[in-house]
């Protein structure tokens, strides 16, 4: 019996969380099932490389004019209303998508579904983090993330096999199911207490050198991401001609590979504390593979330039909320999560941007070597800067911090 207790309390994740990781799952998942194959769909409706550009975009844009308000407001009311409500809107996004036609009806959807990325970017992870003790943290942010790169890898895989029975319209009737569960999964997690502050002291959180090294870095590396939004399935669709099928195994692949990276390299962090290097290294190769991806040509080589991609990704982005939770004070995770997605959303939308207007010039393949090229040169030109001013000593925190994990 005794045995029995001391392994409860020895495992890393606490239970009484799970719903937190199967939020992230089944949103990811649902947003995915949508995302992967929109571009296609936004193109058989007619619709040019610049004006898909920019409804992509549309996406990041409107996620990032309210993100920093749901943010703070998520510190000074319930974090699980606004979740509650950014899964409705999720829901209406859907069924949205399902009658549009036009591109100005594609773009106000656009508004919809990015208020409520918004709100689960930044919400979810922000709740989570204020339940949660310091202990083993890199494990349980890692064990976390995971249900976020699983959900990125079955929700395309689905969406791909379920387009070769009916169409993309058709598809997003099983999305709409799964924002629905989505809903009542919502309403069991666990909340926290709102908190009372001045929102100057957001502004001296924000004014370490630390801070502002962490964001530079995030707002350009997250312009890969917009590249691979609007240029990755479009690249093994046109270009590749790979079936929706294959595009679906192929985010499979990718998802359960970060999966199962994530742990290891969370407790890996537990061990040497080197944000630096966690950090340095996993920017150095995305950004290598991300060029390479420009030169696959059969699904094989695909699945594993990606691989070795996001080899890279998983410790950029557990970076991201290691020093999320250490650099700002735990009651005001809400108003700060919501600042580095603010942050990571506008490389997005540049991405997103650059890939419609650069398409026409240089093809899918050249936006990968561009959108490479650019994170490569720039983490050298900042290494300097980022070895001299990141460190992970924990932060004041003057609010007394909910009991955690």
């Amino acid at each position: 019996m005794k045995s029995r207790a001391a392994a409860a309390v020895s495992f890393p994740f606490p239970v009484r969380l799970i719903t937190f990781p199967l939020c992230g799952f089944l949103y990811t998942a649902v947003l995915w099932m949508m995302f992967a194959f929109l571009p296609v769909h936004l193109k058989a409706q007619g619709l040019s490389d610049a004006m898909l550009g920019t409804v992509m975009g549309f996406y990041s844009i409107s996620a990032l004019v309210l993100m920093i308000p749901l943010g703070v407001l998520s510190d000074r009311v319930s974090p699980k209303k606004v979740l509650l409500a950014g899964a409705c809107l999720l829901f209406l996004h859907l069924a949205g998508l399902r009658t549009a036609r036009s591109g100005y009806a594609f773009l106000f959807l656009a508004v919809l579904g990015g208020l409520s990325w918004a709100i689960f970017q930044t919400v979810l992870q922000a709740l989570f983090l204020k339940v949660l003790s310091p202990a083993r943290r890199g494990v349980k942010i890692a064990v976390f993330q995971m249900g976020s790169y699983l959900g990125f890898g079955v929700g395309p895989l689905l969406a791909g096999t379920l387009w070769g029975d009916a169409d993309y319209v058709g598809m997003l009737g099983f999305a709409l199911g799964g924002a629905a569960v989505l809903i009542v999964l919502v309403l069991t997690l666990q909340d926290s207490d709102p908190i009372r502050f001045n929102l100057g002291d957001y502004r001296e959180d924000l004014r370490q050198p630390r801070a502002l090294a962490f964001l530079v870095v995030w707002l350009i590396y997250a312009t890969h991401f917009g590249v691979e939004q609007t240029s990755y399935t479009l690249l093994m669709r046109h270009d590749l001609g790979f079936s929706n099928a294959q595009v679906g195994w192929s985010f499979l692949a990718v998802g359960v590979w970060m999966a199962l990276m994530a742990p290891v390299t969370g407790r890996g962090f537990d061990v040497r504390q080197s944000v630096i290097r966690l950090l340095a290294l996993g920017l150095i190769v995305s950004s290598v593979f991300q060029v390479l991806t420009a030169f696959a040509r059969t699904l094989p080589e695909m699945i594993a330039v990606r691989l070795l991609h996001t080899t890279g990704d998983v410790p950029v982005i557990l970076a991201m909320g290691i020093m999320t939770a250490a650099f700002f004070p735990q009651g005001r995770l809400g108003g700060h999560s919501a600042v580095v997605y603010a942050v990571r959303t506008l490389g997005v939308f540049a991405g997103n941007y650059a890939a419609g207007w650069v398409v026409p010039l240089v093809g899918y393949q050249g936006t990968f070597v561009a959108s490479g090229t650019v994170v490569f040169l720039a983490t050298l030109a900042l290494l300097p800067w980022i070895r001299r001013v990141l460190h992970m000593s924990e932060p004041p925190a003057p609010e007394p911090a909910r009991p955690g994990a």
